[in-house]
């Protein structure tokens, strides 16, 4: 590595300039407990988990102090690495490992932005020393064996100084994706549960038990020209099914099939392209059917919640339920209600090992259904934030991947900054040109 490296630059083990530290809250001082996350660093754990999941005695957590970093052992190689700056200091769980710089020439914002990088690049594979359950573990002892490449002090600042820049538009983005679904959700749970007038619609009350299907817990009254139906009344629902795989003439054809691997796909109003395709053999060998363009798909395996439209025929995996909406249901306005009620299907799932909701809570569905022209109405606006929502969420990828390319190439040394930048910090370093 040495003769690849740029001038000023050296190569070091992270042991040279790091070191580990464990300090426990022996005293039991009332410090905010925290977890670490791949995207969003340091957390409040109850605001993560959104309720408390860490022992009510803290006495053997770690504190962790700002400036310091911290890492699960099992979790170094996903990425699930952070450096405190938003606490003074937390509590983390005893699982995890804390450690600190030891060297007044090593930036810490530097180093965490090259060990991030490489965490998620798979470099620390060779440092990894088993691990239990199939996933290697990597100690502060094995880490300290690292080597990478390290520029002058000045240069590590200034290049935080440049990923940093990056990172106020993507936290800009993050928080208008967030405020936008929060705005989002307030408006739909009027909508779905009071309709277009809102308060100035003449009221009724709820004609009978709404048991599966709630939009939210306090309905007891609907506008007076709404109904509470069974789902199954106004659309016929529709299980998936999977090909043999043992048949390879049964795949590679050219009918789409909506499988687990696509849900992402499914955050989109409509769904066209499938990872997957199945041949005709395969439908007529097998309990799959072809669905119609408009058929609500419904993820009730793994992503629990994420519906959409068909926007071609197509087939799907037993992992969705499927709906085909009759003529007084409008395809739109199932999705929306389907995308709002995240609490009812946290609510209605089950499993030990994998959580699902099974078919037969399906044909017990209830829904409010408007007429149809205030069904029309109610998914516009509902589409109207998804639309925008998913085009910030495709601008927030791009930023993402355009900071993490330019970090690539500036922590690599294969792309340096002009002069007048890294100049900027010797002034304050005491470094020489």
């Amino acid at each position: 590595m040495s003769g690849d490296l740029p001038d000023g630059w050296h190569e070091v083990r992270l042991g040279q300039i790091a070191r580990e530290v464990s300090v426990r809250n022996r005293d039991a001082a009332e410090i905010p407990v925290l977890s670490v996350t791949k995207h969003n660093g340091f957390v409040r754990s109850s605001e993560y988990f959104s309720r408390a999941v860490h022992s009510q005695d803290t006495s053997n957590y770690k504190i962790v102090r700002k400036g310091q970093f911290a890492y699960a052992t099992i979790h170094l190689e996903e990425g699930s690495i952070a450096l405190l700056s938003d606490f003074d200091q937390g509590l983390i769980s005893p699982m995890y490992t804390v450690f600190e710089t030891a060297s007044k020439q090593v930036c810490s914002e530097y180093l965490f932005s090259a060990l991030k990088r490489f965490a998620l690049s798979g470099r620390f594979e060779p440092y990894s020393n088993g691990g239990v359950n199939r996933r290697k573990s990597i100690s502060f002892t094995d880490l300290k064996a690292f080597r990478f490449a390290l520029p002058t002090l000045a240069e590590q600042q200034a290049i935080s100084d440049v990923t940093n820049a990056l990172g106020d538009p993507i936290a800009k983005t993050s928080a208008l994706i967030e405020a936008l679904a929060e705005a989002k959700y307030s408006t739909m749970r009027e909508l779905l549960t009071r309709g277009l007038r809102r308060g100035e619609a003449p009221m009724k009350p709820i004609p009978e038990r709404w048991v599966l299907g709630r939009i939210t817990e306090d309905v007891t009254h609907i506008p007076s020209n709404w109904n509470l139906v069974r789902l199954n009344t106004v659309a016929k629902l529709e299980s998936g099914h999977t090909p043999s795989r043992d048949k390879p003439e049964y795949w590679g054809g050219t009918i789409p099939w909506l499988s687990l691997g696509d849900t992402d796909a499914l955050d989109s109003l409509e769904i066209e392209e499938t990872a997957e395709s199945v041949t005709p053999k395969g439908i007529a060998n097998s309990s799959a059917r072809i669905l119609p363009v408009d058929t609500v798909v419904f993820s009730r395996t793994a992503t629990v919640g994420k519906a959409s439209r068909m926007k071609t025929p197509m087939a799907t995996s037993q992992d969705f339920a499927n709906w085909i909406c009759g003529p007084t249901l409008l395809p739109a306005y199932l999705v929306q209600v389907f995308r709002h009620m995240g609490r009812e299907w946290k609510r209605l799932q089950e499993g030990s090992t994998h959580q699902t909701i099974y078919m037969p809570v399906f044909k017990k569905l209830q829904i409010l259904q408007p007429p149809l022209s205030e069904q029309q109405r109610i998914a516009e606006i509902g589409e109207a934030f998804d639309y925008r929502i998913e085009q910030e969420r495709k601008s927030l990828a791009v930023l993402i991947e355009n900071r993490a390319a330019l970090a690539h190439e500036l922590l690599s040394g294969r792309l340096r900054l002009p002069e007048s930048l890294i100049a900027r910090h010797r002034d304050t370093t005491g470094e020489a040109a």
